[in-house]
């Protein structure tokens, strides 16, 4: 059986294995046994025809990464600082806004940000199984088509929530200090998030060809067919992109763009510095997790990367919440890219499953 067989032979059994799931997506790269291969299984919307390789899709928070590099690299440029707070990067209505809520905006550094240490209020915290009634995800499910700005987001933020607690002292994962980075970004840049995040990461050096911020910068020319995503019965092509757009979110892409990032991400090839690469990825071991929220390993975050030990080797990477999962092995110069399609998939299903799956199946190549 090829190697490409097994992979098939992997999605097909998780397509039948979970029935919710409408598709599944999954890229292996690994240059050094001469792998590059992307297969599909499901379909291309509920009642479609069969999913294709190389279809587009909603990243969600796969985009922090991408924030966090392009930030990175203003800051290797000398245009921003990790230590810059809040109050000077933001200074105006975002600063005058947190500040209404409790925020010390002046002890809120951008590395704060960065690593989901700033204390500020996650406004879609109902998304990760919190059981709040009347969240932010709860609004956009009555009226799925409104056009949220980034400053309504934190607004939400504010007025919704307290702060987890004070700066540098708990880990509260936060797609809004995501958002505020967004907002630093183009405010350093003059350009929307996702040109700055193109220019700065270098798309075309990288051979990153259909990644773009949905409904802001142009599409790309000759795109791939859309892969469906949902939430419960909710096609979320019908939500509008603004849900989910400004930074803790945003991006569009494709597995192949995943893999060709990451990599290029974890081996180094993006910084200019190699001290860059070893701050994003240095590690809050022994920071308390904030309560009440999501529950990832704390130890194991970064400056938006997470570590993950499978199949005995060390991983970098992120999940979106639609589906998506894209780690990378730098020691084995593995990377795989998955899609589900799904936000609400059973407790049981474990998205790193099918990444230790397509690894072992790399091996006595």
């Amino acid at each position: 059986m090829s190697v490409e067989d097994r992979f098939q032979a992997l999605i097909d059994a998780d397509v039948a294995a979970w029935p919710d799931m409408p598709g599944r997506l999954l890229h292996v790269l690994a240059p050094g046994l001469d792998v590059d291969i992307e297969v599909a299984a499901g379909v291309q919307e509920l009642g479609g025809g069969p999913l294709q390789p190389g279809s587009r899709f909603r990243i969600a928070s796969v985009t922090k990464p991408f924030v966090a590099t392009a930030t990175l690299r203003l800051v290797e440029q000398g245009r921003v600082s990790l230590d810059q707070t809040v109050a000077e990067l933001l200074a105006g209505p975002y600063d005058e806004l947190l500040r209404s809520g409790g925020y010390e905006t002046d002890a809120i550094t951008l590395r704060h940000l960065l690593t989901h240490t700033s204390g500020i209020y996650d406004f879609a915290a109902d998304a990760y199984g919190q059981e709040l009634t009347d969240g932010f995800t709860a609004q956009v499910a009555k009226d799925p088509g409104h056009r949220w700005t980034r400053f309504e987001q934190i607004r939400w933020a504010v007025e919704y929530g307290k702060p987890y607690g004070p700066p540098g002292t708990v880990f509260g994962y936060s797609d809004t200090g995501a958002c505020l980075v967004g907002e630093i970004l183009e405010r350093v840049t003059g350009q929307s998030m996702g040109a700055a995040i193109r220019e700065l990461v270098d798309y075309d050096r990288l051979g990153i060809r259909t990644t773009w911020q949905e409904t802001i910068d142009d599409e790309p020319p000759d795109l791939p067919p859309l892969s469906h995503q949902y939430e419960r019965d909710i096609d979320i092509a019908v939500m509008d992109a603004s849900v989910d757009l400004y930074g803790g979110g945003g991006l569009m892409s494709t597995c192949g763009d995943l893999t060709r990032f990451f990599r290029a991400l974890l081996r180094d090839e993006i910084f200019e510095r190699p001290e860059t690469l070893a701050t994003m990825t240095d590690t809050l071991d022994g920071l308390p997790r904030a309560m009440g929220t999501s529950d990832e390993t704390v130890s194991n975050a970064a400056m938006y990367l997470f570590r993950a030990e499978v199949a005995d080797v060390t991983w970098w990477g992120h999940d979106g919440y639609w589906g998506t999962t894209a780690y990378t092995c730098p020691t084995r110069d593995v990377t795989i890219v998955t899609s589900h399609q799904r936000s609400d998939m059973p407790e049981r299903f474990k998205r790193m499953a099918l990444v230790a799956d397509a690894f072992v199946a790399l091996e006595g190549l």
